[in-house]
């Protein structure tokens, strides 16, 4: 190739010659290899093959109440849109006590409170004799997530929800990859406690927002999309309770522990009679209990009345009363029938109060349970040290009742539903498996680089994957050799953290390493920085890699070798 250059300012040209022979000659091993690739590609086993592919989003602490009312106020114009073509479940129902760490863990496996270990943030092991700790329940409430998404615990804290757009970008590539994924959205339950509904609202109208924007880059004809609260808020709290200081004021000696809901007692006979003794003397609505010697028969007393739940071999349950109906149940048309758990939910769920006989038997059905289960309803609040302004603490319906979202073509079984135990979601649709959504492995590579400059040299890296999570790469420039292993130790949907180890060979000399690599995902654009320790010289960290990469299409992309090399990658 020849240029011509003008010096001066006259007319004296001169020529002058740049060739990229000298590039091209040291990168011929590479261009040999990618030329073997590029005719084998069309052969190649294809990567990320999923189908059905599903699209769940988990936006907490929402009320029915609350959500469809932020739908008619035009607070969420994207979800309206997009499921105008699809169906709401308006009467989803959550577990009680109303919370994250009781609904999510049984989610996937479609059981009910009378199953699993958590009944709460903590419970009192008999057996062992021992506090189990809301940290032990926050530990098994995080590995119920899938890995790449535990990073929604730190978008959950108030205003870093902005940040959410990040992971969202990365949803489309992501559900090629894995099939089923789960968008959720933390920061609406931590607003709504802390921060008050002005706050809450925007979190809401954000999500809506960063919503509209990912659906515009998906295929909608291909992906089932399913949107959910996992409980519900409620606001307009008056009341304050210090129910701690009241329990123990009340049971005294005969406390065990307290851990809200739950009354654990030194002598588990006296039940009914501190009960009784709580919901006359304190603020606290309702106060349950199992009988002792029928576990087919629950009592609960408020300042009303005693009302009475039992369960037949059938598994159905009827509600009795004495003194006030406090549920209204016989009022809207209940008449002591047994029903299962899907008919007491559809009897009752327009109530303020639905389907309480089954939540509360189900939940005392439980090993882990108290012996004693207290409820305190909106507009009453307990105390928290963080001076919360709402809460999900009841058995009303701006506790528990809650939406369900469907569109998609596996989802359409579902159209004809108006209620449902939010528990039973997942596993009401048969094409949705969570098991062995993660790849066989990674995306396999093959790049090659080159510069223009003479201090810069052309070479290239192949990648293959022998399973997921894992990669092994060997790379060439004219004045090293390397060959390595790397595995994932940490992944979000925006970065994930590569370490491993390999062998280097440079001036005759072989060298073993040590390297680590950051990845970091934004759409179609990928960066990539990384450096090694060798073995000889363990204090001398060097970086290896500082590299952009714009995807072309799911099989090339270009790459930018910071600060002046400049190639191809193919996947596969």
């Amino acid at each position: 190739m020849i240029f011509q250059t003008r010096e001066g300012q006259g007319q004296r040209f001169r020529l002058r010659q740049f060739s990229f022979s000298k590039i091209f000659g040291r990168a011929s091993p590479g261009i040999f290899v990618l030329l073997i690739f590029i005719f084998l590609l069309p052969s190649l086993v294809a990567y990320g093959e999923t189908q059905p592919k599903f699209l769940i989003i988990h936006l907490d602490a929402i009320s029915s109440r609350y959500f469809f009312q932020y739908l008619e106020d035009g607070y969420l114009p994207n979800v309206k849109a997009i499921f105008e073509e699809g169906h709401t479940i308006q009467y989803g129902l959550s577990l009680f006590p109303g919370g994250t760490e009781t609904i999510y863990p049984r989610l996937k496996k479609g059981v009910g409170n009378e199953k699993g270990e958590s009944v709460g943030w903590g419970y009192y092991d008999r057996e062992k004799g021992k506090v189990v700790s809301d940290l032990h329940i926050f530990s098994q409430l995080f590995s119920s997530v899938p890995r790449r998404a535990r990073a929604s615990f730190i978008y959950g804290v108030p205003w870093i929800d902005t940040f959410m757009f990040l992971p969202m970008i990365n949803i489309p590539e992501l559900l090629e990859t894995y099939g089923v994924i789960e968008l959720i959205w933390f920061a609406t339950d931590t607003a709504g406690h802390a921060l008050g509904e002005k706050i809450y609202l925007d979190s809401i109208r954000k999500f809506d927002s960063y919503f509209g924007k990912l659906i515009k880059r998906l295929n909608l004809a291909e992906i089932n999309l399913i949107l959910y609260c996992d409980h519900g808020m409620s606001f307009g709290n008056e009341i304050n309770i210090n129910h701690v200081s009241e329990i123990k004021r009340v049971v005294g000696e005969g406390l065990e522990t307290f851990l809200f809901p739950h009354i654990y007692l030194k002598n588990v006979t006296l039940k009914e009679y501190y009960a009784h003794k709580i919901v006359q003397e304190t603020e606290i609505d309702f106060a349950f209990y199992q009988e002792e010697n029928n576990a087919n028969r629950v009592i609960g007393y408020s300042v009303q009345g005693k009302v009475i739940f039992e369960e037949n071999k059938e598994g159905k349950i009827r509600y009795l009363f004495e003194g006030e109906d406090v549920f209204n149940y016989y009022e809207d048309g209940y008449q002591g029938e047994w029903l299962t758990d899907l008919e007491w939910l559809s009897l009752t769920k327009e109530s303020r109060f639905p389907a309480v006989p089954v939540n509360i038997f189900r939940l005392l059905s439980n090993k882990n349970a108290g012996d004693i289960v207290v409820v305190v309803n909106p507009p009453k609040i307990i105390y928290t040290k963080l001076g919360y302004s709402a809460n999900h603490h009841g058995v009303t319906d701006t506790d528990l009742l809650i939406p369900i979202l469907l569109r998609g073509k596996d989802l359409e079984h579902l159209y004809d539903r108006e209620e449902m135990w939010l528990h039973t979601l997942f596993t009401s649709i048969p094409a949705l498996d969570f098991d062995n959504i993660e790849p066989e492995r990674e995306k396999n590579s093959f790049s090659f680089w080159g510069s223009a400059s003479e201090d810069y040299y052309s070479g290239f890296e192949l990648s293959l994957s022998p399973a997921y999570r894992w990669n092994i790469a060997m790379s060439y420039e004219p004045d090293s050799y390397k060959g390595w292993f790397e595995y994932d130790v940490y992944s979000s949907y925006v970065i994930r953290l590569w370490a491993g180890a390999g062998l280097e060979h440079q001036l005759d000399n072989f060298d073993p390493f040590l390297n680590t690599r950051l990845q970091m995902d934004f759409g179609k654009i990928q960066f990539n920085y990384g450096g090694q320790v060798n073995f000889s010289n363990w204090k001398d960290w060097q970086e290896n890699r500082k590299e952009i990469s714009y995807q072309i299409n799911d099989r090339l992309s270009f790459n930018w070798h910071i600060p002046n090399r400049f190639g191809f990658t193919l996947h596969w």
